[in-house]
């Protein structure tokens, strides 16, 4: 026996997202921007550069004025502090599991 609610969930997986969905994913991106501010202003401009503007390390480097291997230390730097400090704050987080019974 299916619920409504399980219903509607189910014929909607290939659609637009559910309000819920919406509602995690902008506030895993205001978390993700709060840890990102974190990071040593450097590692902050670099990875904008890379994922916000889609930048290669070569375009990253002339415009820090740096080469494109301290491009890539500073970015994998960043991601791997990023990394950690998302695995600490969230363990802590409880998934949201729509009701369906």
């Amino acid at each position: 026996m299916m619920y409504l609610d399980e219903e509607i969930i189910e014929s909607r997986r290939d659609e637009a997202p559910m309000p819920f969905e919406r509602m995690e994913q902008r506030e895993a991106g205001g978390f993700l921007m709060k840890i990102l501010a974190t990071l040593p202003p450097r590692q902050q401009e670099v990875i904008q550069l890379r994922f916000q503007n889609n930048l290669s390390y070569q375009e990253i480097a002339e415009i820090t004025k740096t080469t494109a291997n301290s491009v890539g230390v500073l970015i994998h730097t960043a991601l791997k502090t990023l990394r950690q400090k998302y695995a600490e704050a969230s363990k802590d987080f409880l998934p949201f599991e729509p009701r369906t019974t």
